[in-house]
């Protein structure tokens, strides 16, 4: 709950809202330190439910769920906040503490060095972040353009060089935020909430096809009325029920 302050300068720069967020936050707040869980979640989940999104309250929120041991909510609410804070070192270790408390514990496929690199590089900055620096980067290319117009050939040779290296740079950061706008748009993830649950062949099927249970994470591959086509890091899928699941 230190993140009171980070939260409410957020909300200051936002579009103002009819409800006192501000206000709810310091309530929240003042009932996280009392131990008074449960309360600071009404808040909380009264903010969210106002639109609001913003990693300090997804955080606050993950931290509250936590403490009335619900794993499966701490787990989501802190992956929620990774996705607007992924450079964040705090949320990151909380999402790994929380993962030790769960049972299945299925590990990532292993990726090479160079994947590895890569996506790290990738996850380096938010995709908001991203889309400045590229628009940046573009205005810098447009000036290194119109530099080399009016430049001696001495001189032009070096704005060459830079805007290769610029412009290497604009398409590597090109790539990579239509990545993340792709994974948004077509990539969902789902943490499993209830305590256990059964992955069927079919919608309303007869098989179980696996056992999760609460914190574990999902993809989503498709869904089907109450019904979604999940997936694990290690492949096996299965039909499990939406209510089951909170969405990422």
């Amino acid at each position: 709950m230190n993140r009171i302050l980070l939260m409410l300068i957020a909300f200051s720069l936002s579009v103002a809202t009819a409800a006192p967020v501000e206000q709810w936050m310091g309530r929240a707040n003042a009932f996280y330190e009392n131990k008074k869980y449960d309360s600071a979640l009404v808040y909380l989940e009264r903010i969210l439910a106002e639109g609001v999104r913003n990693s300090a309250v997804y955080y606050n929120a993950g931290n509250a769920y936590y403490r009335r041991n619900k794993i499966g909510r701490a787990i989501l609410y802190y992956e929620k906040a990774a996705q607007l804070a992924p450079r964040d070192k705090d949320i990151q270790a909380n999402i790994k503490f929380a993962r030790l408390n769960i049972i299945d514990r299925i590990p990532e496929p292993e990726q090479g060095f160079l994947v590895s690199l890569l996506w790290g590089m990738h996850s380096l900055f938010d995709l908001q972040t991203q889309l400045w620096l590229l628009l940046v980067l573009l205005f810098a290319l447009a000036l290194l353009f119109s530099g080399g117009l009016f430049s001696s050939r001495n001189l032009r040779l070096w704005i060459i060089y830079a805007s290769v290296l610029l412009g290497l740079a604009t398409l590597a950061t090109g790539t990579s935020v239509g990545y993340k706008i792709y994974r948004a748009e077509n990539v969902t993830y789902a943490i499993v909430l209830d305590t256990s649950v059964d992955a069927l062949n079919q919608p309303n099927g007869n098989k179980v096809m696996f056992t999760a249970h609460e914190g574990t994470r999902f993809r989503i591959l498709k869904s089907l009325d109450d019904w979604s086509f999940v997936s694990l890091p290690n492949g096996v899928s299965g039909w499990v029920e939406m209510r089951t699941l909170g969405i990422i």
